[in-house]
Formats: C-alpha cells, sequence, structure tokens
C-alpha cells in the first residue's frame, strides 16, 4: 500500500469513524483531539490556504521583519491556546509513554490533514521536537509559514512541555525550494545552534474548555443554511482526495475558530494593519467568486460558508446590504473583534458579483445562547 492511502486509511479509522471530527451538521464543523477520557468538541473553521498566502505575503512585504515577528506570535499564541482549550496531554501530567504515544497520534492527524506526509522526532531530555512534512499548507507556495508552520506547531510543543520559552523554525521549506519542510523547536540555546533566524514570543495564555464556550457553541438547528461538509461532499462540490478538502483545486484545510480572532487581534497592532488585512481577504474574496463562476452571491455565500462551520448564513439585499450569521463560533476574544476577516472576504465577493465596490463596513453582534453576528455595507 503506497504511503498516502496508509495515512488516509489511518485517518478515517482514527479521526471520521469514530466521530472525532463532525462534518455532518450545516453551519458546524466540530473537533476533538483531546487525550481526556471525555471528548471536547471545538468549532473549527475550514479555511482557504490561498487566503493565508495572501495575508503573509502582504503582512511580510509590507512590514519587513516585524511584520515576519507578528505572524509568527499569532502563530505562536495560537497554538499554545489551542492546545489548552484541547486538554492536551503535557510533560507533567502523563507518563513519558502516553506522551510519546499522543505526539505520534497528533502527527499522524497533521499528515492527514494539512500535509502528504509527516514524521516527527522528539527529545524529551534535551525538550527537542523536529517535523518533516512534505506538501504542508501554505508555505509550500509562499516559502513563509511563519502563522501554520513556525508558529502554531511552536505553541504547541511549548505547551506540550509547560515551557513558553521554546521557539520554532522551519529550518527547511519546499516553498523556498527545498525538497521538504523541516521546523526544528527547541529552547533557544539548542535554536541557536542551527540558525539565529528565528522569533521570540512568551506572552501566551491558556484557556480552558469550559460550560461558557460549550453552550455557546454547541450544535443547533440551522433556518437558513441547509448544507453541511458532508453534503458538499457528497454532491462532489467539494472534494477530498488523498487527504486534502479541495473546491476547484482550491485547497481548504480545518482550523480551529480562534485563528481568525487571534490572527485579527496580532495584525491590528501594526500601523494601518486593519485595513491591510480588510484589503487582502478582499482580494482573496473576489478570487473565491471569480472560481465560482457565478454571480449569485447570496445563494452562494448561504450554500458554501456554512458548510465550512461558520454558522446559519443570509445575505439579504434590501435597503442596504447584510449578511447575518447566527451560531458563528464563539471565543473569549468575540466581544472584542471587528471580524475584519470575513467582513473582507464578503466585500470582495460581494463587489466581484455586482461589479462594483461593496464594502462591509458596519457590524453588529449580539450574545444569548449563541453569537449572532450581522456585517453590513
Amino acid at each position: 500500500m503506497p504511503i498516502k492511502d496508509k495515512v488516509v486509511n489511518w485517518y478515517i479509522q482514527n479521526v471520521i469513524l469514530p466521530r472525532k471530527e463532525i462534518i455532518d451538521k450545516p453551519g458546524f464543523v466540530l473537533t476533538t483531539l483531546s487525550g481526556t477520557p471525555q471528548p471536547i468538541y471545538l468549532r473549527d473553521l475550514f479555511l482557504p490556504e490561498q487566503l493565508f498566502e495572501l495575508i503573509e505575503n502582504k503582512i511580510v512585504q509590507t512590514y519587513g521583519e516585524q511584520g515576519k515577528q507578528t505572524l509568527y506570535s499569532a502563530g505562536k499564541k495560537f497554538g499554545f491556546l489551542y492546545s489548552s482549550m484541547s486538554n492536551f496531554p503535557t510533560i507533567n501530567d502523563s507518563s513519558k509513554k502516553d506522551f510519546r504515544n499522543f505526539a505520534y497520534y497528533l502527527v499522524k492527524f497533521v499528515g492527514g490533514t494539512y500535509a502528504k506526509q509527516a514524521t516527527h522526532k522528539l527529545d524529551l531530555e534535551q525538550k527537542t521536537f523536529t517535523l518533516s512534512l512534505e506538501d504542508y499548507i501554505i508555505c509550500r507556495h509562499n516559502g513563509l509559514g511563519y502563522i501554520m508552520t513556525d508558529g502554531s506547531i511552536a505553541g504547541t510543543w511549548a505547551y506540550a512541555l509547560q515551557d513558553k520559552s521554546i521557539e520554532g523554525n522551519q529550518l527547511e521549506c519546499q516553498g523556498r525550494g527545498d525538497k521538504r519542510c523541516f521546523v526544528l523547536c527547541a529552547p533557544k540555546s539548542k535554536l541557536q545552534g542551527q540558525t539565529h533566524n528565528f522569533f521570540y514570543e512568551t506572552n501566551l495564555t491558556e484557556q480552558l474548555f469550559d460550560n461558557t464556550y460549550k453552550k455557546l457553541n454547541e450544535i443547533r438547528k440551522t433556518t437558513y443554511s441547509k448544507n453541511s461538509l458532508n453534503d458538499l461532499l457528497n454532491a462532489g462540490f467539494l472534494e477530498y482526495k488523498r487527504g486534502i478538502l479541495s473546491y476547484k483545486d482550491m485547497r481548504f484545510f480545518a482550523c480551529d475558530s480562534h485563528i481568525l480572532y487571534i490572527l485579527e487581534h496580532e495584525i491590528t497592532k501594526l500601523k494601518d494593519g486593519e485595513q491591510l488585512l480588510f484589503d487582502a481577504c478582499a482580494e482573496y474574496g473576489k478570487i473565491l467568486r471569480e472560481t465560482y463562476g457565478e454571480k449569485d452571491y447570496q445563494k452562494f455565500i448561504s450554500d458554501f460558508f456554512p458548510a465550512l462551520g461558520y454558522g446559519d448564513i443570509l445575505a439579504i439585499d434590501s435597503d442596504k446590504l447584510q449578511i447575518g450569521a447566527l451560531y458563528y463560533p464563539w471565543t473569549i476574544f468575540s466581544e472584542e473583534s471587528k471580524y475584519t476577516i470575513l467582513r473582507g472576504m464578503m466585500s470582495g465577493i460581494v463587489s466581484s458579483s455586482l461589479g462594483k465596490k461593496i464594502d462591509f463596513k458596519e457590524f453588529n453582534i449580539e450574545i444569548s445562547n449563541y453569537l449572532t453576528l450581522t456585517i453590513s455595507a
């Protein structure tokens, strides 16, 4: 059996069949990788690889080293928080055998969703972790990968070892012409023996899964959205092949919804960062609409985005353009967010559909038993 077929077979047996990933509910995608006896289901979104490529490219082109640091910080903060929310085993609360077994499981999961192949080595005494990847998301095209490669992997390993000073660096990258992507996570002194070109981020926050998160994100019956991810896969609208989810050759990857909130929060610290982020997302929205090919944006938005996990979505064109999302993924950052990424994407989609510039500048949220987000142009 070819290596990739083995990876996909493992993914089906260990993730899909035990329902560690729920993809058959319109408006919702939920995943548990929890190491605890009781599953912890977190709200996932299927995110476009090309969107992250655009964001990284524009941030690095505009801000240089400061931009790279911002992207790395966002990724590491995300990886650390996500690991804590998932209650991943740490070196302090599990045996070395259990710790190694979970690391193996996690890498296998990565190999089934984010890459064609993933292998790792870990040295608990030296606090080092290496990950070798083939065809990994984002960096395979732009040679950057500060969010989901260097950053998020470093944050996950820092949490696992309960050592915030552990950093990560991609020593090799297919997007830079290497045969593989190779990431080293280690204490500063160990990294310096390999490279001096890495970033630091120790302002990391843990967040526990609790009843508030569970209540505000629990699966509910949708009113406006009829399609689940599973429905679009069965209809052939989306394709899952060899571990990769795609829409007309446009690759998507599953990621906990905290990433959008944290990425927005970090980028808006940069001078004019919020506008740059909005513009990058609008540019992607235009590309997505052109890939779709039709101009009925209301149908496309209500069919497509709920299946990716964004909630129960309705686009309205009355006295002013509005898009409402019931059951939008809630996090502790929801009340301070400006929802720049979603507003940008929707602006690009609608502008391209109507042939004129439309900016969703306004937004409103309501939090009751769930989060309702409304954006307006």
